[in-house]
């Protein structure tokens, strides 16, 4: 997961406007890396939101802000599922990322159950389905569900099991779910796989 995560954070360098690709020789950039790798959960939160409020509010497609946006809900998460935040905390601090892009770390597509991982819904690949863990895959954080404008073909997702993909798209909603082991339920809508996949050779 780490691995895949960096390489994520590589790729996109090369895609983000001048303000963004600032941002990224920062020390707070180098920290927030550092802090999500160790799962340093608070100081995740802190740093990306940080980085968040440093790039322009009138730039809504940025690729540095819809990076963190999804960093900063994952170390939300986190912090929930520490207890560190009521589940009514986290959900106010991310519910004002409706409607806006973000960017989810890169995964492998998987023809089986399993955690950070591409997977159909109920067979079908006209929305996928992420299960996003901690490293270690024994805390769930979120359950995403990415709807497509395009339906991917069967076949070709099949054919694509092992290959890694980042999604990305406009959130639709956002919510809060489960008791003793909560998590966030994020539906995200206008997504492309087929634009998605990184060249890693």
């Amino acid at each position: 997961m780490k691995k895949i995560t960096l390489l994520l954070f590589f790729v996109f360098a090369l895609l983000l406007n001048a303000r963004s690709q600032a941002i990224l020789h920062t020390e707070e950039w180098h920290n927030l890396i550092t802090s999500l790798q160790a799962e340093n959960w608070q100081d995740a939160n802190t740093i990306s939101l940080s980085l968040l409020n440093k790039i322009s509010k009138d730039e809504p497609d940025d690729v540095g802000a819809a990076l963190l946006r999804y960093m900063y809900i994952h170390s939300e998460a986190g912090l929930m599922n520490l207890n560190k935040v009521t589940k009514d905390e986290a959900i106010k601090a991310v519910k004002g990322f409706t409607g806006k892009w973000v960017l989810l770390p890169a995964h492998p597509v998987a023809l089986k159950n399993g955690f950070n991982s591409i997977q159909m819904v109920n067979g079908k690949t006209d929305s996928l389905f992420i299960t996003s863990t901690n490293n270690a895959a024994t805390e769930i954080f979120s359950f995403d569900y990415i709807i497509l404008d395009e339906k991917w073909p069967v076949e070709d997702f099949k054919n694509s099991e092992g290959e890694i993909y980042r999604l990305g798209g406009i959130i639709r909603s956002i919510t809060v779910e489960g008791n003793m082991l909560p998590r966030f339920r994020i539906i995200i809508e206008k997504a492309n796989a087929q634009e998605a996949k990184l060249k890693t050779n």
